[in-house]
């Protein structure tokens, strides 16, 4: 399911990826599918969130489609596991073509050093998220620059492999100049991208706890938002993981424009099913094509800097 092509390679976080469409993290919680999942056309597969100790989640229902709009509602609450039951799993993965991001997440500062130092050599590079809305314990401590820079200090001390961190997007005003502030702060140390997500709690009767995130197309514009501001900060200073709502060549494109470095797929690959990537990947070639761009890397951040790309209904 590869599309081979020069001009989609790129480079994330220091790896070499031959393209720039990733799997994201929430499908493969536990690592257990990543010898299978690298032979489905992805540049790369963010596997987790990987927590330090099992936890069952939040109850069921915890999952609900609205197909009419290719939309997901969720409240996971991170079931997990656990770090050893994973750390004893990836040890048997076998060593592809396709790199592993390991994500990973935690209640406090000790449990987020022990899946570090735990996870670290069991992956190519890793993902840090700082929040999830959806579990009831976590009151968003590390989204306060000052309290992630303490969390920050440790990791560099530790880091030995490319660093993403993850954080949640914004509507408000207040909560952008908070993201902002959190990203100026952390890129103070060795972090080598931003995953960044569209914010999108919201209520939803039909899940167990009343409310969950909303994933899936209905996202994508404001993804598009969250890139640009990132971009603006950042520009190549670090690299940019796209996530919310890509669903086709088009949209990769138009995420890429606005700066990211690669998008990555979930709820979109829910739908469309086992070969969004190659359609994805073979649709940029043919765009870049169409519009004289020399590949992904020169794509990357276009809108933002003014370069002209010839329109054709993008």
């Amino acid at each position: 399911m590869f599309v081979r092509d020069e001009r989609l390679q790129v480079t994330l976080g220091g790896l070499r990826i031959s393209n720039p469409v990733g799997l994201g993290a929430g499908f493969d919680k536990d690592c257990d599918m990543v010898n299978s999942l690298q032979r489905f056309g992805f540049g790369y597969i963010v596997a987790g969130s990987v927590m330090c100790s099992p936890r069952p989640g939040n109850p069921r229902p915890r999952m609900v489609r609205d197909p009419a709009r290719e939309a997901l509602y969720s409240c996971m609450g991170l079931p997990s596991k656990g770090l050893n039951y994973v750390a004893k799993h990836l040890e048997q993965r076998h060593h592809g073509y396709v790199p592993l991001i390991i994500n990973f997440n935690a209640t406090d500062l000790r449990d987020y050093l022990t899946c570090m130092e735990a996870l670290q050599p069991l992956g190519d590079a890793l993902e840090i998220t700082l929040f999830c809305p959806n579990r009831p314990d976590d009151a968003g401590d590390f989204l306060n620059p000052r309290f992630a820079e303490t969390l920050f200090v440790e990791i560099a001390k530790r880091k030995k492999k490319p660093l993403f961190v993850k954080i949640p997007g914004y509507v408000s005003e207040d909560d952008r100049q908070n993201r902002l502030d959190l990203i100026d702060r952390i890129l103070k140390y060795p972090v080598d991208g931003i995953t960044i997500t569209p914010e999108s709690r919201v209520k939803e009767n039909r899940l167990s706890v009343g409310y969950g995130t909303l994933t899936g197309r209905p996202l994508f514009q404001q993804t598009l938002r969250v890139i640009r501001d990132v971009y603006e900060l950042t520009g190549d200073q670090c690299d940019i993981k796209a996530t919310g709502g890509v669903f086709t060549a088009e949209d990769a494109f138009e995420a890429i424009a606005a700066g990211a470095t690669s998008v990555e797929i979930l709820t979109g690959f829910l739908y469309e099913g086992w070969s969004i990537a190659k359609s994805i990947n073979r649709g940029l070639v043919n765009l870049m094509h169409k519009r004289n761009i020399e590949n992904v890397q020169a794509l990357r951040g276009a809108r933002m800097q003014k370069i002209p790309i010839q329109s054709a209904g993008l």
